[in-house]
């Protein structure tokens, strides 16, 4: 049974990367055994298989899509196995491919700019809407600075693509660049 789940979220999240195309960007790991954290800086725990408790190791050349970047600890929070997570900029590198900055842009090149730390994407444009979470219902936060795909709006709130999803972030802690 677990071998099942385990198999599924893998092809979910190669289907994923396959939707997102060639334009996503993403971070590559510079070294070998490097860890993943569930926060932006090694104040954070490591990141760890729940089956068997053992730390994620990250090996050289293993490519995370990128999610957005904490300047204050100079980490990366990327995407692995459906969560968000944080790999030091120390050990990893961003990549644009086709050499230009890529990731965040919307086709008429306009994008929100998450302005505040902890800030909510919902599913729905309302307070009352489901928070976007992790498997364990805790709620997945861009960070401060990151692009978002913008895709329109209703209200107060910016409808935005993040990690694959199409969500709402309010206009009270973002704005249109």
């Amino acid at each position: 049974m677990k071998k099942m789940k385990m198999m599924r979220a893998m092809f979910l999240a190669l289907t994923m990367m396959a939707a997102l195309g060639a334009a996503a960007q993403y971070v590559v790991s510079t070294g070998n055994h490097v860890r993943l954290r569930t926060g932006p800086s090694t104040n954070y725990p490591m990141l760890v298989w729940n089956a068997t408790g053992k730390p994620v190791w990250i090996n050289k050349g293993e490519r995370l899509t990128y999610l957005g970047y904490n300047d204050t600890y100079d980490f990366y929070n990327v995407s692995f196995d459906g969560k968000s997570v944080y790999i030091s900029k120390q050990f990893s590198r961003l990549v644009y491919p086709g050499g230009g900055y890529s990731g965040g842009y919307s086709s008429s090149g306009t994008v929100v700019v998450v302005n505040g730390v902890h800030v909510r994407l919902r599913w729905g444009p309302s307070l009352n809407a489901a928070i976007y979470s992790n498997s364990y219902g805790r709620p997945i936060y861009p960070s401060k600075g990151s692009r978002l795909t913008y895709l329109g709006q209703t209200g107060n709130w910016f409808k935005v693509r993040y990690n694959g999803n199409v969500l709402y972030i309010s206009k009270d802690y973002s704005y249109l660049r």
